[in-house]
């Protein structure tokens, strides 16, 4: 980089897809000065978030080697990745979830990349997952940390969880919360056209393995008469699983999918409840949205999710799969509107320290840090 000129920083991530780890990294981009980005992509990818990286004159590529969970394309895909990195000249590459952030780091070390970056967006090893895949990420995990400079985690639990594992070293840990705009969601008018009666349970997730519909589905099939209603928003690869389960259950009359939907302040102003029961997470986007429109919260009490949700102050924490615990947190909620107002009254007390702001200039620190060798 010669004097006067912006960093170049190049941003990597598998999937540039609707989710919590796109949302970051575009909010990142976005709302940085002073650095050149480009936007690096795998083989899957939502045309939208090109056009608006684009439209704000970010550069994107795409790799399409870089694949979720497959290990044929792994290989080459690193040679790929590595040959552009060579030929770019960057200043920094940071990369993003699990498949590319071991991809990314090997390829930017053979390339001889100055300084190396990667958010843990969500813990990989999970219950649910393959012990064999388990143990392969964890190997991949333990060697790309040897190339990396700064790994930035949604939240403390997450830093403490990989240094348990013997993932890289402290001094290699900084813990960046996931930042959302307050006032967007603080400000937002309820959404009129969604189904179901008041009180309503909404969830808010990719329709994909690990996100526990089935859990909320067993919980809400459990409760019997109630009133309300319940809208699970999002879409993904198990939406006609969940429609045919939805009605197989007899619960179509208050169990509702909405689809994808670009208005998640007036979906969350237009519910009462949020319920997240992950089996993996990071630190949810959703969850802090929740709390800037003053909902209360049930979630799973995995990575950085304690850090969100108080138990028993703004939402209760259950274990991953319980599905009796989230049938009777639910109950009690549904039932106690005064308990609904005053947990969602705490949650947005709580939420000061998770705004966009504050996330975007803790990483602008993180890359200053970088390019002057305080790291």
């Amino acid at each position: 980089m010669s004097e006067g000129e912006s960093p170049r920083v190049f941003h990597l991530i598998t999937r540039l897809i609707k989710g919590g780890a796109e949302a970051k990294t575009t909010a990142t981009v976005l709302g940085l000065d002073g650095y050149e980005f480009t936007v690096g992509y795998g083989a899957s990818y939502d045309q939208e978030p090109v056009n608006r990286f684009e439209r704000n004159g970010i550069e994107t590529v795409q790799f399409p080697l870089i694949r979720h969970y497959n290990p044929v394309t792994a290989v080459p895909a690193t040679i790929s990745l590595a040959r552009y990195l060579r030929q770019s000249d960057f200043d920094i590459v940071h990369t993003h979830s699990t498949e590319v952030g071991i991809i990314g780091r090997f390829a930017a070390a053979i390339a001889g990349i100055p300084n190396v970056v990667h958010t843990v967006h969500g813990v990989p090893f999970t219950d649910d997952r393959n012990e064999v895949l388990n143990r392969f990420v964890l190997f991949c995990e333990r060697a790309a940390a040897n190339y990396t400079d700064c790994i930035v985690t949604n939240a403390d639990a997450i830093a403490d969880d990989y240094l348990e594992r013997g993932i890289g070293t402290p001094d290699q840990y900084r813990t960046v919360y996931s930042g959302i705009d307050i006032d967007a969601f603080a400000d937002a008018e309820p959404a009129e056209d969604l189904p179901g009666d008041r009180p309503r349970v909404v969830m808010v997730a990719r329709l994909a393995d690990g996100k526990g519909h089935d859990v909320l589905l067993d919980a809400i099939d459990s409760l019997g008469e109630w009133e309300g209603s319940v809208c699970i928003v999002g879409d993904g690869p198990l939406y006609d699983s969940l429609a045919h389960e939805i009605t197989e259950r007899e619960l179509s009359d208050q169990v509702f999918l909405t689809g994808y939907r670009d208005d998640v302040p007036r979906i969350l102003a237009a519910s009462d409840i949020l319920v997240l029961p992950s089996f993996r997470e990071g630190t949810p986007r959703v969850i802090t949205e929740a709390m800037a429109s003053e909902l209360p919260v049930v979630a799973t009490d995995i990575a950085g999710i304690p850090e969100q949700v108080a138990d028993g102050e703004n939402g209760y924490l259950i274990s991953t799969g319980d599905v009796e615990a989230l049938a009777d947190h639910l109950e009690l909620l549904l039932k106690n509107k005064r308990q609904r107002m005053e947990m969602g009254e705490r949650g947005l007390e709580r939420v000061e320290q998770l705004s966009v702001d504050t996330m975007v200039n803790s990483l602008d620190e993180a890359y200053q840090d970088l390019l002057n060798n305080r790291l």
